[in-house]
């Protein structure tokens, strides 16, 4: 079975921000993707190769893609990205960022739950090729709501203000620093189409992890290679919310971000020197073999 992946798949508004063209199911709970990450980064500056974000970006929708075409769920429900894991491996070091990276990403499931004969939950594992080399490897959790559900659990948010709190690409404000420990307000602007590419009446997750990388380069000095992302309770446009990093060695942070006492997410961000090895571990998990050549 193959299907083209539209924009509709991978919840986006525009064409032009879908990092997947076609998939190809090769057999139960495995499915093959092919797609491209933009060149010059997408707008994600980094003088480190591709930056680690593109590369969750692309876990993220292939991820959104898998669920509807593997497990059936329906196009108006809302998958929400409860943990995402991804690495680059050494090999990836090597790639420019300046041009389009054309790849592929396996896709498996580890784990699936069912609720009234509908995928509730999903946790699966992926990796990204290109030219036949593995570049990176990951895994990730996510919930699959009705919109009957969603609106339930959404009943009581705030109406949402489509007001900017800082520049275009800046996420982080008002940064202190004291020795090993970094803190800072979160600001977004609803004109970064990588982020807000359609309306969120909550914080999107992208945002958080784009703090949790960009805490990491303010602290280190460098780009992470891996970054896992744990995605607790919705964020509110409607209030401050709080970054803090942590140096853990000279090459990882943790960083914690929340909002009014309430924990929004927490991370691991890691270095070449510690990333790598934490991405070798995930990449250890897909038979290397059933990778195309």
């Amino acid at each position: 079975m193959q299907a083209h992946i539209d924009r509709t798949l991978v919840h986006k508004s525009s064409a032009d921000a879908v990092l997947l063209s076609s998939a190809e199911r090769l057999g139960e709970g495995c499915w093959e993707f092919e797609g491209q990450l933009p060149g010059e980064g997408g707008g994600e500056a980094s003088a480190d190769g591709v930056p680690i974000i593109l590369g969750m970006e692309l876990m993220r929708q292939t991820a959104i893609a898998y669920a509807h075409l593997e497990g059936q769920v329906p196009l108006d429900w809302a998958l929400l990205m409860n943990v995402l894991d991804f690495g680059w491996l050494p090999e990836a070091a090597h790639r420019p960022a300046t041009t389009l990276l054309a790849g592929t990403v396996r896709v498996n499931t580890q784990s699936v739950r069912m609720r009234r004969d509908h995928v509730s939950e999903l946790t699966l594992e992926a990796s990204y090729s290109a030219g036949g080399v593995l570049l990176g490897a990951g895994h990730g959790q996510l919930s699959c709501l009705s919109a009957t559900a969603y609106r339930a659990i959404r009943r009581n948010a705030p109406a949402v203000e489509q007001h900017s709190t800082g520049p275009l690409h800046v996420v982080l404000a008002n940064v202190r620093r004291d020795g090993k420990r970094l803190e800072s307000e979160l600001v977004w602007n609803w004109g970064d189409s990588f982020i807000f590419d359609h309306f969120s009446d909550h914080l999107p997750g992208m945002l958080l992890a784009r703090a949790m990388v960009e805490a990491h380069r303010q602290l280190t000095g460098s780009e992470p290679v891996h970054v896992r992302i744990d995605c607790g309770t919705f964020g509110e446009f409607n209030g401050p919310v709080m970054v803090v990093s942590e140096l853990c060695g000279s090459a990882a942070t943790r960083v914690t971000i929340t909002q009014a006492g309430r924990s929004l997410a927490d991370g691991r961000c890691s270095g070449p020197d510690a990333g790598t090895a934490h991405a070798g571990e995930a990449s250890r998990t897909i038979d290397r073999e059933s990778l195309p050549h």
